[in-house]
């Protein structure tokens, strides 16, 4: 078991790793070409959010919360040529022996299994943190895209809480999607 995850994680087709403030410019164009879509599902999405200096600010952010183990942020890179396709991370943010992954992609990536990829390499990393025994996957009801990344990797859904809505697409029926190893 290990009290973080890897920095730097390989799969067939990507490079999934922390970022660092280099990364900075192509965060903030891949938000800036997808600021639509994002918006209407990630509360967070403003125009800010497509700034350099606001991307800077929050890569510092991220690595604080990487050293103080309670959020692991990862960026999404092609194997291959090295661009940024997405974003991926792990939040110990749901109570003991749980992490929350979240995660989002540039539309150009969409379509082509990245995103299943991605997660299936976070949930085994996952599962090898101390004290976490499932990952769960959270989600608005309406968001198929980011259901189907779940439903097509063996989560179960566990339950639909209603929550406030904090995104335009949002319906405020959120699907909470569990993987437990040991669930049967």
């Amino acid at each position: 078991m290990a009290a973080a995850p890897p920095e730097w994680i390989e799969t067939e087709r990507l490079v999934i790793r922390r970022e660092s403030a280099h990364d900075s410019v192509a965060v903030a164009d891949a938000i800036a070409r997808n600021h639509a879509r994002l918006l209407s599902w990630m509360g967070w999405v403003a125009d800010e959010s497509a700034q350099v200096t606001t991307q800077v600010a929050r890569i510092a952010n991220a690595r604080e919360q990487w050293d103080a183990g309670e959020m692991f942020d990862y960026g999404i890179f092609d194997l291959v040529d090295g661009s940024f396709m997405g974003k991926i991370g792990m939040h110990r943010r749901i109570g003991p022996h749980g992490i929350e992954l979240g995660y989002w992609l540039d539309a150009n990536a969409e379509g082509r299994g990245v995103m299943r990829e991605a997660t299936t390499a976070l949930v085994r990393e996952a599962l090898e943190l101390d004290g976490i025994t499932r990952a769960e996957i959270h989600c608005d009801a309406a968001n198929s895209r980011s259901r189907a990344v779940p439903e097509r990797l063996g989560f179960a859904l566990d339950r639909i809480e209603h929550r406030s809505i904090a995104a335009a697409s949002e319906t405020g029926r959120h699907m909470v999607w569990v993987y437990q190893p040991d669930r049967r």
